[in-house]
């Protein structure tokens, strides 16, 4: 009788340890294999620096797109012409923020902290979609070539034109990374939260570097593009195009 009931217990016991271990499941568990990460990549890679440059030439060259260039630089001409000082000072403050080593320092923190949480995996999301956002820069910045804003700009001028903007595609990819990071792993409440302050510091930063002079709102309209479509792509290539299971269930 004992092994009669034993053996209708086990598939119910089977059945929740399944349960729990796909509860306790990382969800970067479920990445690709190698060759198949590389060739979503590089497609993708390909695609955002093809999109961006076709982008970038109409908006530079076109002659029937010559009304919406005046009114970009007429954006620029308004705002260098009502500046005041605190507002100049907010300006250089919030660009500071999407320099280089600022944001390198806040992927340092996110890498540490998922070390310490021995998140192997998940530390190649935020570097893949930082190589992603650099590289498509680069590359479209210097095949369209458009020339910064022509005001008095605030501030150190960088090497590179005005299209598109990194500083806001670089910020938008970490702190919204930050937040896919916590969403993934079931922390909806702190991932909210983040994603209020990752809102606050991309909309920040397009209006700064609009009014410091470095960018045309429409360089900081596709840059904002670009970091969407970089982060998108290192979603993608490592496996997470969806929500996991767990994340609705998660206590925060």
């Amino acid at each position: 009788m004992s092994d009669v009931i034993g053996s209708h217990d086990q598939p119910g016991l089977r059945s929740d340890a399944t349960r729990a271990c796909k509860a306790e499941a990382d969800p970067f568990d479920a990445m690709p294999p190698g060759a198949t990460i590389i060739f979503r990549f590089l497609s993708g890679l390909a695609l955002m620096i093809c999109s961006l440059t076709l982008i970038g030439f109409a908006i530079t060259e076109l002659g029937v797109l010559r009304g919406v260039r005046n009114w970009d630089e007429s954006i620029n001409d308004s705002l260098a012409g009502g500046r005041s000082n605190w507002a100049s000072d907010l300006g250089e403050l919030v660009t500071s923020l999407g320099d280089t080593m600022p944001i390198l320092l806040i992927n340092g923190v996110v890498l540490i902290v998922l070390a310490v949480l021995r998140k192997w995996r998940a530390m190649t999301l935020v570097p893949m979609a930082l190589l992603a956002e650099i590289t498509t820069f680069l590359a479209v910045n210097h095949l369209v070539g458009r020339p910064r804003p022509d005001v008095e700009r605030l501030g150190p001028l960088p090497g590179t034109d005005s299209y598109p903007s990194g500083h806001i595609a670089a910020t938008l990819v970490c702190w919204v990374g930050v937040v896919a990071l916590f969403h993934l792993y079931g922390r909806v409440v702190v991932s909210r939260v983040f994603g209020v302050v990752a809102i606050i510091l991309t909309i920040a930063m397009g209006w700064a570097r609009v009014y410091v002079g470095m960018h045309h709102l429409l360089d900081v309209v596709f840059g904002l593009a670009m970091g969407i479509a970089a982060l998108s792509l290192a979603m993608y290539t490592l496996g997470q195009r969806r929500s996991p299971d767990h994340s609705r269930n998660a206590v925060t």
